[in-house]
Formats: C-alpha cells, sequence, structure tokens
C-alpha cells in the first residue's frame, strides 16, 4: 500500500472502504466485462445484474468519481485505466478469485477498534467462523483449486521469467518443484534446459489443476503432479534440486523431509520473503502479517537467521549469501551434507 503523503491521502484512506467495496464489487458482478462488450446506463446495468435501480446508479457513479468507468453516450464503459490495470492484465476469473480472496480474508476488520485489544482471535470475538487458510479451501473444494490455480499461473509469469535468468541449473536433471501448483516456475526453467524434468508436490486438487495446464502447455512429457500435503504426506526421492518459492511454509521437521528428498551434495533453493527482524514483517506481506495476526495474535514471521539455523539443524550447508530481487523476494539456498 502505498505510503501516505498529505492530509488529502489521510482522508481518503479513512473512506477508502467504501471505495474498495464498490471495486470487488464491479469485478466479481462482471461489471467491467459487461461494459467492455456494451456500454450501458444505470438502468441497463440494474436488470442485467438485478440490483435495485437507485443503488446501482450511486454505484456507477461512485465507480466513474474513482476513474474506473468513464461517461460515454450509451451510459458508462470501462475507463483506460479500467481496462490497462484490470481488463488487459489478468482474465476475469482470476481477476474475480482475487477479488474474491481479498474479500473472505478482510471480512474481520471492520469495527476494528472495537475488537483490536481482544487477546485472543478477533474472528471468534465477533462471532464468525475461523477463518480457512487457502490451502484448506482448495483441498474441500476442486472448482476453488482450479481458479486458484489457473489465477497464479497468469500473475507468476513476470516472476517465473525472473527466477529462470536468475538460477543456474546447470547439471540439474531432476528436481523438485515444492508447492509448485500450476508448475510455472517448472515450465519456464524446463524451456531453457532441455534436459529437466521436475515433479510439483501440492495437494490432489492443486495437482489436477497442473496437470490440465501442463497438458495445454505442451509440457505434460517432462513435468510430473505427486499429490501429497506438507505434513504428514510421503515425497518422493532422488533429486538434483528442491526449489519452493512462493509457498512460505517452513521448518524443521520440513527441511528434515527435504533432506532426504535430495540426493548427496543436492541444493535447496527457497525463493521467498523472509521477516527482517523479530516482529518485523516485509513490507510486501505487512497487510498479510497483520490479517494472520487478527486470528491468532502470536503470529509471526520466520527470519532468514532462523531459518537458516534450522536448515543447518536438518543437515544442510546453507550459503553466507543470498540474493534479493523485485518486490523484496530473497533467494536462498543451501546444499545437502
Amino acid at each position: 500500500m502505498k505510503k501516505l503523503i498529505t492530509k488529502d491521502d489521510v482522508y481518503e484512506l479513512l473512506y477508502a472502504s467504501t471505495a474498495t467495496a464498490a471495486l470487488g464489487a464491479a469485478i466479481e458482478t462482471g461489471l467491467l466485462w459487461m461494459l467492455a462488450e456494451k456500454p450501458m446506463d444505470g438502468e441497463g446495468v440494474a436488470q442485467a445484474l438485478n440490483i435495485p435501480s437507485k443503488r446501482c446508479y450511486y454505484w456507477l457513479q461512485l465507480l466513474h468519481s474513482l476513474g474506473i468507468l468513464e461517461a460515454v453516450p450509451q451510459g458508462y464503459a470501462p475507463s483506460a485505466l479500467a481496462r490497462t490495470a484490470i481488463l488487459d492484465t489478468h482474465s476475469r476469473d482470476s481477476w474475480q478469485h482475487l477479488a474474491l480472496d481479498d474479500r473472505e480474508r478482510t471480512a474481520c476488520v471492520h469495527d476494528l477498534s472495537l475488537f483490536i485489544r481482544e487477546p485472543g482471535s478477533i474472528w471468534a470475538a465477533k462471532g464468525l467462523a475461523e477463518p480457512k487458510d487457502y490451502v484448506e479451501k482448495m483441498r474441500a473444494s476442486p472448482e476453488r483449486a482450479r481458479e486458484f490455480t489457473r489465477m497464479l499461473f497468469e500473475v507468476h509469469q513476470p516472476m517465473a521469467n525472473q527466477i529462470t535468468e536468475l538460477l543456474d541449473m546447470t547439471g540439474v536433471k531432476r528436481m523438485m518443484d515444492l508447492g509448485g501448483g500450476s508448475g510455472v516456475f517448472s515450465m519456464k526453467l524446463l524451456q531453457k534446459y532441455p534436459a529437466l524434468t521436475s515433479t510439483v508436490v501440492d495437494i490432489e486438487n492443486v495437482c489436477i489443476a497442473g496437470r490440465e495446464i501442463a497438458q495445454e502447455e505442451g509440457f505434460s512429457d517432462r513435468i510430473y503432479y505427486h499429490p501429497a500435503d506438507f505434513v504428514g504426506g510421503q515425497f518422493p526421492v532422488g533429486f538434483d534440486l528442491v526449489l519452493q518459492c512462493d509457498v512460505g511454509i517452513f521448518g524443521l521437521e520440513l527441511f528434515q523431509k527435504l533432506w532426504h528428498c535430495l540426493k548427496p551434495d543436492g541444493r535447496l533453493i527457497f525463493v521467498e520473503h523472509f521477516s527482517p527482524a523479530e516482529n518485523y514483517a516485509p513490507l510486501t506481506r505487512l497487510e498479510w502479517a497483520f490479517l494472520d495476526s487478527l486470528n491468532d495474535p502470536n503470529f509471526s514471521f520466520p527470519t532468514l537467521n532462523e531459518v537458516r539455523v534450522q536448515l543447518v539443524q536438518a543437515g544442510f550447508d546453507v550459503s553466507n549469501e543470498h540474493h534479493t530481487f523485485g518486490s523484496g523476494w530473497t533467494i536462498l539456498q543451501a546444499r545437502k551434507r
């Protein structure tokens, strides 16, 4: 989120929740895509989306005032900004999933001033069902897993290109992509290294969605999907390298399992956000950390040093150097002793 600079910024942020909800509704209802196909006036939108007429008029006016819609002779259409920032970047399904996910994870923030002193879960104090993390949601719903996996396949394309340029995979014949979802990172690496094969390890519903994408992208003969839970699941073995990218799961038990997955002298590579110090979150994950703390007041992000210590305990030699790129991503490498 952009840092506040002026008094007007403060006022705008104070009233931003209404604007956020209005934009989210424009995405989840499909309004922007509908108006991109055919501009409509307020009455036409109200009828098409079954919204009370006056409410719909005010909603469209609010979106117009925010610069999301523009006025045209037929009524309203997406603005140039909406086309550039939304319609032309990701698919409608991906945007709707992003908006749904944001709405669900922020459901407890209203009336925060009345509950922020709560020593336990604010969700429980407000009588809300305890939030499920995205893995639980995907485990329970194949459709949710498919939407999420395809969304990240789109969103992670630029990052996958960066990682492919930064990682040296010379001599690696067989890699594990832990929590790799669609296999987007693996596919970019496979394009660059023709002798490489990859096994994506993720929950079953994600693996099903990933196989569909691999088939569509022409990688089904070089990328495999192994269903397994991170905790309690059985991982395949015999890899030259294990890659964990944007998964955010750490711990001694997991690192010990990964040690057994690697061949002697095999490499373990993390591409993650790490906390700069205890009780601080990475700036790019600050909002997520704060929201997690509303459910678990003891939630914490691991520091780079904490992860290094656990890797040594698990039997790895950890590189003293790490590389950062993009929006605070850190590449940390370790080698099996």
